[in-house]
């Protein structure tokens, strides 16, 4: 696949990712890296990074992050065709939850699950595995097969 970012190489991207991961897991014992996304924004190249703590990320988690990230990043400033912005962000209250690595995250929080049929379901998660989710509700816990999925998202009460 080609690399359709343009202020980057292709290469370079996973040597960036890795150093952002790094930084961030040295500096950082709660927190961490969700996604790195590359892309322009009304033109400017962008760094965007995704982070989470069980906790719930703040602003000044955001600042804290951002201050690490941007001083390992000068280090490879010969990567960058040139000035580029860095975001860094909590993933967003919708954000869909889809690897394993989403399920962990969301564990023990409240999640709502739509399947094929478009029933939507929702409950606490309480276990996945590979082909399944378990949900708890006040009632009972209910197993569902994760293939029987489209769409799956923390559940946002108003």
């Amino acid at each position: 696949m080609a690399n359709e970012v343009g202020f980057i190489g292709e290469s370079d991207i996973k040597a960036v990712n890795t150093a952002i991961e790094g930084a961030i897991s040295a500096g950082f014992c709660d927190i961490e890296l969700v996604e790195v996304r590359y892309f322009k924004q009304y033109g400017t190249p962008t760094i965007e990074a995704l982070i989470w703590k069980k906790s719930g990320i703040s602003l000044d988690d955001c600042e804290a992050v951002h201050n690490v990230v941007s001083a390992e990043l000068d280090k490879f400033d010969s990567c960058f065709d040139g000035a580029y912005t860095l975001n860094i962000s909590s993933m967003g209250l919708d954000r869909k939850i889809v690897t394993d690595d989403d399920f962990r995250r969301a564990l023990d929080t409240e999640i709502e699950c739509v399947s094929q049929d478009k029933k939507k379901i929702h409950g606490v998660l309480k276990a996945f595995d590979a082909d399944t989710v378990t949900l708890a509700s006040d009632t009972r816990e209910k197993i569902i097969k994760r293939n029987n999925l489209t769409k799956v998202q923390p559940y946002v009460r108003f």
